[in-house]
């Protein structure tokens, strides 16, 4: 293989351009496939700069790696940034691995340099084999598509990231190029090592599979693509099947998809995790929301602020950060007094009770009124007390003809969801009978009529 020509061709394919002054910034650490790259990058005459990072965890040979990086930067007159890190002590304070400190502490560092500097991208020297050890890796540790599907050479929004130019190329590839063109590098010790399970994979594995296809890389590289295609078009179909599903309501700060949508897929699992993954849930939710979907009132919650719940015939999520404190205190089932001589009360949603004398006609109209109640004054027994649902509550619903019913099932018939249900608020009596569900039903003991010689009529603004 040309390894020039390739990379020429990995750019065109990517639509990637440096033209009108677009620079990259190059992750050098001295070793075979980053020093290739920087002679790749020369030739093809892309402006370009130099990162290294010193972890200093091979003692003088960490220092060895800089000084040879640095001179490369040098001898091609090129800008250099370097940077020592206290690895190991990082690793510690985090309760990380020394490889994936290692691995932060760079990618941040080079996040910052871009930025500071107008870098258009950081090109990292991975290539082929790695990403087939990768894949490998996923598949013995549990993944779905997108980790059978190899490390990605672009960012998802291109024009800007990390850019892995070399994984067209194998490893070979590379070492190829650099003895046909006399290039000096500096091999790290630790790639020798089977610590590492990346280097286990490496060493034992991948020699193994090309005794059985020596043309092991390349097939691995195509299945990938195809793997990457089936990916790419499982999830535009599941994007459009959540976009004609999902339903949220004017005004609402839930959205919700039926469950018997979710329950007729083949594998719902999966689309649950699709639909949920934005929100922060992850796979061992989205499995336990599939084993749970006959479980009425099921509720998790993810690290991004939102709340799930199961529900009679929907799944529901609803943004946390959407709702105030007050908002959030509505849950924790706050009790509101209510005085005969009170003219307006304010209710931690931000709505208010207005209650004036009422001294019209009983009409359908004015019963039924959604967002006010006309009461016998004559019923009262003050303090009359504002609340949310629990269980057990019920009512006698005007237009019921005196039947009793209980709350939970008025709120079905009502067609509420869960999250819809939390937010209602009852105003009792002071004996405990059920006066008003606020926007939604009187009771039929406290409606008015002609015989009635006073009335009081509460109004409640949103």
């Amino acid at each position: 293989m040309d390894l020039l020509e390739g990379f020429f061709k990995f750019f065109k394919t990517q639509g990637l351009t440096f033209e009108d002054g677009n620079r990259a910034l190059l992750a050098v650490s001295g070793g075979l496939d980053s020093v290739v790259m920087v002679h790749l990058f020369k030739a093809a005459n892309i402006p370009f700069a130099i990162a290294h990072c010193n972890f200093q965890l091979r003692g003088e040979a960490s220092d060895t790696d800089e000084s040879f990086v640095q001179k490369i930067a040098l001898d091609l007159e090129v800008p250099f940034f370097i940077k020592r890190f206290e690895t190991k002590a990082f690793a510690e304070q985090n309760g990380l691995s020394t490889q994936m400190a290692a691995r932060n502490l760079r990618y941040s560092w080079f996040a910052e340099i871009a930025l500071e500097n107008g870098f258009n991208f950081i090109s990292v020297a991975q290539h082929l084999n790695d990403s087939v050890e990768t894949t490998l890796l996923n598949f013995v540790r549990g993944t779905g598509l997108a980790g059978l599907t190899g490390i990605k050479p672009v960012p998802a929004s291109p024009g800007k990231g990390v850019i892995r130019p070399l994984l067209f190329a194998s490893r070979q590839d590379i070492l190829d190029y650099a003895r046909i063109h006399e290039i000096t590098w500096y091999e790290d010790s630790s790639n020798a090592s089977d610590d590492y399970a990346r280097n286990y994979v490496r060493h034992h594995i991948i020699p193994r599979f090309e005794e059985l296809n020596p043309s092991f890389l390349n097939t691995a590289a195509r299945n990938m693509v195809r793997i990457r295609e089936a990916e790419e078009n499982l999830n535009f179909l599941l994007d459009s099947w959540i976009k004609s599903n999902q339903i949220q309501p004017d005004g609402s700060t839930y959205a919700y998809i039926e469950k018997q949508k979710i329950i007729q897929l083949p594998a719902p699992q999966q689309a649950l995790l699709h639909w949920l993954k934005p929100y922060g849930f992850d796979a061992e939710q989205a499995r336990q929301i599939s084993e749970g979907l006959d479980h009425i009132g099921f509720e998790l919650q993810s690290e991004q602020g939102f709340r799930l719940l199961v529900d009679r015939d929907k799944i529901l999520i609803e943004s946390l950060e959407h709702l105030d404190l007050q908002e959030l205190s509505l849950l924790e089932q706050p009790v509101i007094d209510i005085q005969s001589d009170d003219l307006m009360i304010s209710l931690p949603d931000q709505t208010r009770l207005f209650l004036l004398p009422f001294d019209g006609h009983p009409s359908e109209t004015t019963l039924h009124q959604p967002d006010s109640a006309i009461v016998n004054v004559s019923k009262l027994q003050f303090p009359l007390h504002l609340r949310h649902w629990q269980p057990g509550d019920s009512f006698q619903p005007l237009g019921m003809d005196g039947k009793s019913q209980k709350i939970q099932d008025f709120f079905t018939n009502q067609k509420l969801s869960r999250f819809d249900k939390d937010k209602v608020w009852l105003l009792f009596n002071g004996d405990g009978i059920l006066i008003w569900v606020l926007g939604l039903r009187l009771d039929n003991r406290f409606k008015i009529n002609t015989k009635t010689n006073k009335a009081l009529k509460i109004n409640w603004i949103k």
